[in-house]
């Protein structure tokens, strides 16, 4: 007689209840998986809201006609189940049923006088998708053995694989009579298994093969990717150098092995706390169980996929994100994103595992491989130049607070300085010892930035008149912090008592805020922050513009962004309710509403285009109801309240067919041009604004859309061009100063 064995055996439910798949009028959400080979939907489930955590759990998904269930069956996921078919089966009608937990008779355990229930993780979660059953005699024999057949079975059961009707197998081993044949051919034919001449059915897995099958099966879902060259020291095992290159990329495929069938061991060191430190282990040349492998597999299934939440999809983010990318301390933005838009988003094809610095990341949205960035900064004065260069406007939308912000070491007696004092510091080279600024005697040590960092950017935009003036050369030829870790860690670590020395150090406040109780830990001397012209740096000092360096955090994109790009949605996203909840939850300071918002709160009747930071607060860009006036709002913040208010304005007309109509506003150190363009265009126009006797700037503009140019101070404006096909069709001339 044939061995049965529990893995191939089919499913079995106890009095399953079929619920229905909630409204039928509901748009399916669907997206089709890498190779093409599957298709994820995602089925309304309105039934779970009301249902205990448990009870949630034994909600699935089976296909309406034969009540099959569906292997790639997600978790009940706020109001939605999504289900991963074969191409082939991505018509058939499916329909929610929830189960009841099935238990296996062997997986029952006796604890003193009572009894219990001991099944592997995940045993529960598979038996109901149809995966796992038990042997003849019902048990699941989990501390068993795991076969190759049964490895395979796994396999394709998860996977919905079925034999080709015309299998013509190279194994010598097996017969058309054998319960494994259609397992067999099932594996063979989609990859699973080499064409080896023989499949070996009986013999033992080990983990390192397992490992691999798993491995190939969700590659061929479309879930991972198997890497070709590798190396052992990306992997967090202790063993992992002894892993064969036959299955090292399976092992890296699995997150770099945070999933996986490991074995636990104790070190023998201490760690900080005074527990022993662990490590774990692969073993791959150990024999894998039918318990680690349930388990294993069932991390796989729910670890893996990544999946939209709805502000994705009501976004149009579900598909496809935008490039992102950022300063090392606007990293916590992506992260807080990409987890409020994705279930698993760490898996997510297009996740940013680390932003550039800021200055790489200004580059590579210059040079067009980045769509937005989160900048903790405006770009440097070099950056403004290599975009003038390549002819790239860039545009900054605020969508937190932030400020610059100094810190010395805690044992020093002075808590404050004025920005003079600052300025004398770094860049005239004043001040060798504190006693000299009102503070004690010991050797003032001021570490700067390096001059390709953000932080070096705000000391240009607040100290060094936009990189008019240069630091002191004995700032800038000796202590140089080269990571925003280590521009905490650095003036921690200065600290002397004998003789006497503290340092000073520049970063940004909500970056400073996530990181000092850190530097207290692994640094001799903890930080403190130092009060700027006698306001302390504290949430509420900067939001309500009390202190003298409060600034924004931004999302950059190009200007020439069109409107209903992936990276324009981000931006209406970060500036919404749901995207301040992520600068929040990120560790920012969330605006009172966004300017958007207050703008059209205060001014309802106007019709906004957009707004963009100039001067000490912004610019806004409105038509009147009729779209006959275009209107520019500067908008101030009050130290009062923390709120907007119009504060200068200035307008133009409409544009004139295949012409353009253009204003001047100037807030507070800079020229803001701005105008529109008429009439419709084969191709995008450009305009070219020359102005400081001889200076020229370019950018494309849609026609029938809004337009602006930025200066920096009040440069002598001569005249803006408009061009079509190289050719000048329109030119506003602006009156002599």
């Amino acid at each position: 007689m044939k061995r049965i064995t529990a893995i191939i055996l089919c499913f079995l439910f106890i009095s399953p209840m079929a619920l229905g798949v909630g409204d039928p009028t509901e748009e399916l959400w669907t997206r089709t998986e890498p190779g093409g080979h599957y298709v994820t939907v995602r089925v309304p489930c309105p039934q779970g809201s009301g249902l205990s955590w448990g009870e949630a759990g034994q909600l699935s998904l089976r296909y309406a006609d034969t009540k099959t269930p569906v292997p790639l069956t997600s978790d009940y996921l706020a109001g939605y189940l999504f289900a991963t078919l074969p191409v082939s089966e991505k018509d058939r009608p499916l329909e929610v049923f929830q189960g009841e937990e099935h238990r296996f008779p062997d997986c029952f355990v006796q604890w003193g006088d009572e009894q219990g229930y001991d099944s592997p993780a995940g045993t529960s979660d598979l038996q109901l998708r149809g995966i796992i059953q038990g042997d003849a005699q019902g048990s699941l024999n989990p501390k068993a053995s795991l076969t190759r057949a049964e490895a395979f079975a796994l396999a394709c059961r998860l996977l919905s694989l079925e034999a080709p009707e015309d299998s013509v197998l190279p194994f010598r081993d097996v017969d058309r009579s054998d319960w494994y044949y259609a397992t067999a051919a099932a594996a063979y034919a989609h990859g699973l298994a080499s064409a080896d001449d023989n499949f070996y059915p009986h013999r033992p897995v080990t983990r390192g093969e397992f490992t691999t099958i798993l491995a190939r099966a969700m590659e061929h879902i479309g879930w991972l990717s198997i890497p070709e060259n590798g190396q052992a020291q990306d992997l967090s095992l202790a063993d992992a150098a002894s892993i064969p290159s036959w299955a090292l990329g399976a092992y890296l495929a699995f997150d770099g092995g945070d999933i996986g069938i490991f074995t636990q061991r104790e070190t023998g060191e201490a760690d900080k706390d005074g527990s022993t430190k662990m490590e774990l282990l692969a073993q791959w040349n150990k024999i894998a169980t039918r318990g680690e492998a349930i388990t294993f597999l069932h991390f796989a299934r729910i670890q893996l996929p990544w999946y939209p939440s709805q502000y994705a999809i009501d976004w149009g983010l579900s598909q496809q994100m935008p490039v992102l990318d950022g300063s090392t301390s606007t990293y916590p933005y992506t992260q807080a994103v990409y987890g409020v838009l994705f279930h698993n988003s760490n898996h997510h094809p297009q996740y940013v595992e680390k932003h550039s610095t800021s200055h790489d990341s200004y580059v590579r949205l210059i040079q067009g491989e980045a769509d937005i960035l989160f900048a903790a900064t405006l770009p440097s004065e070099d950056l403004k130049a290599q975009a003038a260069a390549a002819g790239v406007e860039l545009e900054f939308i605020p969508i937190a607070y932030d400020a610059m912000v100094f810190f010395t070491n805690k044992i020093n007696s002075l808590d404050s300085l004025t920005q003079k004092q600052i300025q004398e510091i770094y860049v005239d080279g004043k001040y060798q010892n504190w006693n000299q600024l009102g503070g004690p005697d010991a050797e003032l040590l001021p570490y700067r930035r390096n001059a390709d960092s953000g932080s070096h950017a705000l000391m240009e935009q607040y100290f060094l008149e936009g990189g008019k003036l240069s630091l002191s050369p004995d700032v800038n030829n000796v202590l140089t912090s080269y990571a925003m870790s280590s521009a905490l860690t650095d003036v921690a670590d200065a600290l002397r008592t004998d003789p006497p020395a503290y340092a000073i150090g520049y970063s940004v406040y909500y970056y400073y805020t996530r990181s000092y109780r850190l530097v207290d830990e692994v640094s001799a001397g903890g930080l403190k922050l130092l009060a700027i012209d006698g306001v302390v740096p504290s949430d509420a000092t900067i939001a309500d513009g009390s202190y003298p360096l409060a600034g924004y955090n931004y999302a950059v994109v190009r200007a020439d962004e069109p409107k209903d790009s992936l990276a324009r949605r981000m931006v209406e996203f970060m500036t919404g309710d749901v995207g301040q909840n992520c600068v929040g939850n990120a560790g920012f300071g969330p605006l009172s509403s966004g300017p958007k918002a207050d703008f059209q709160r205060d001014l309802p009747h106007r019709e906004l285009e957009t707004i963009f930071p100039a001067g000490v607060g912004y610019v806004a860009l409105s038509w009147d109801k009729d779209h006959t006036q275009l209107q520019a709002h500067g908008l101030e913040r009050r130290n009062n309240d923390g709120h907007w208010h119009p504060l200068t304005e200035n307008q133009c007309s409409a544009p004139p067919e295949g012409g353009l109509s253009a204003a001047v506003l100037g807030p507070a150190g800079h020229t803001v041009v701005f105008g529109a363009v008429g009439g419709q265009w084969d191709n995008m126009p450009s305009l070219r604004l020359s102005y400081g006797d001889g200076q020229q700037v370019t950018q494309s503009v849609y026609a029938g859309q809004t337009f602006y140019f930025s200066l920096e101070g009040q440069p002598k404006l001569e005249k803006l061009e408009l061009l079509y096909r190289g050719e000048v069709v329109a030119t506003h001339t602006f009156p002599a100063a």
